[in-house]
Order: C-alpha cells, then structure tokens, then sequence
C-alpha cells in the first residue's frame, strides 16, 4: 500500500493506495505517529484507492483515531471505496467513524471539532442514576457481555453498594448514536468498580448489545488470526 501525506496547517490529508492489510499497518502506525510528532493531530484518511482492508488495518484505524482524539484532535474518513465502506458497515464502524464524501467536507468537519466537544462525547461514560436521587454518578465501561456491564468508578459513591437497583445510560457507538437506558442490580461493588446484572431491558437493547458482543468478538479473533 502506498500513502501520500499532504499538511494544510494543522491538519494532514493522508491518502491511501492499494491493499491495506496486516503487512502494512506497521507502516501506517509509523505515519500516523510521525504526523502526531509533526504537531498534527487532526487527519483525513482518503481511502478512494483502497481496493482491500482487513480487521486488522480497521483495528489501526481506530488506534488511530484514539490516539488522535486523545491529544485533542480527530480523525475521519474521506471517500471511502466500496470494499472499505463495506468492511466497515460489516462491523458497525460507520458509526464509530466519521464518513465524508470528499476531503473539502471532511476538513470543514474537523474545523469544526474542539476537545470540549469530544471529551462531552466520550464513548465509554455510563451514567448510573440512583432511585429517588437526581445526581448521577459517572463511570466508565471497562467490560460488556449479554447479560452484565462492568465500569471503574471515577470517584467513590457510598450510594452505589451490593444489592442496590439503578438505572443505567450509556452508548455504544459502533452500532446507533442514541442511548441504552436500562434497569441493573449491582452484584459486585468496590470504591473503584462496580459489576451490574440488568434486571430490565427492552428488546431492541439486548438484541444490539448482543450484536456488539458477537461482532467484536468476532473482530478481534480475526485480528489475532490476521497478525
């Protein structure tokens, strides 16, 4: 795979060519880290030529965009080809990554972006109100599956002890911007984490935890059969 990198004063254009698979994400983790280095945190991936991409190059996209997003910028996709619009939707990463369809709309979208905005949007919060109480406490999701969640509390809650029936909110952007709300009983509690079983959940809920269970599980057996 080739790549082309163009800077336009604070934000880089990198353009993708070719096969993007496990014998090039190496390469394209190094770019990414030079672009970082130069003071670059907010890139467009153009992926117009990329004929091919595996679970491991999307698993260097979103390292990526991680490690973009952490230093206060951002990073989207320009034009994606068929194959890589397709490997993408496969995984619900459409949801995850910002799509444009040329480089003009995504440069005006990351002008736009400040890192008030990305910390308010931060992917793994969950809200957990307490009955008859109107101030949340916030945690962060540190494990999922079909039946309990995990988090690591960001402060000390007596209010959050083994037993206690809350309501969760919290999002899981790989597969729909809107939130889940759901009812939970704390089984397992510390001062930093807390385990949930859900006690109440709406259909259309668990069947989208359910695919988010199954479709990273399955991404990142591929990931490790790819490396």
């Amino acid at each position: 795979m080739k790549m082309l990198k163009e800077n336009l004063g604070g934000l880089a254009v990198l353009t993708l060519k070719g096969e993007f698979d496990s014998f090039v994400t190496n390469a394209f983790a190094k770019e990414i880290d030079k672009v970082h280095a130069d003071g670059t945190h907010r890139i467009v991936l153009n992926m117009r030529l990329v004929k091919f991409v595996n679970s491991t190059a999307l698993g260097a996209m979103i390292k990526a965009r991680k490690s973009s997003r952490g230093a206060g910028g951002d990073l989207v996709v320009s034009e994606p080809s068929p194959a890589v619009r397709e490997a993408m939707e496969s995984l619900g990463l459409d949801r995850l990554f910002a799509i444009h369809d040329d480089d003009e709309k995504a440069i005006a979208a990351l002008d736009e972006t400040s890192a008030v905005e990305l910390d308010q949007a931060e992917e793994s919060t969950v809200m957990i109100h307490v009955p008859k109480d109107t101030r949340p406490c916030v945690a962060r999701l540190t494990r999922l599956d079909t039946e309990v969640l995990e988090c690591r509390i960001t402060k000390p809650d007596d209010r959050l002890v083994k037993g206690r029936e809350v309501r969760l909110k919290f999002r899981l952007p790989l597969y729909r911007k809107e939130f889940f709300e759901l009812s939970a009983r704390i089984e397992e509690a510390s001062d930093e984490a807390l385990s949930l079983r859900y006690t109440q959940v709406s259909d259309d809920d668990r069947a989208a935890i359910e695919r988010f269970v199954t479709d990273m599980g399955d991404l990142r057996k591929e990931v490790r059969e790819s490396t």
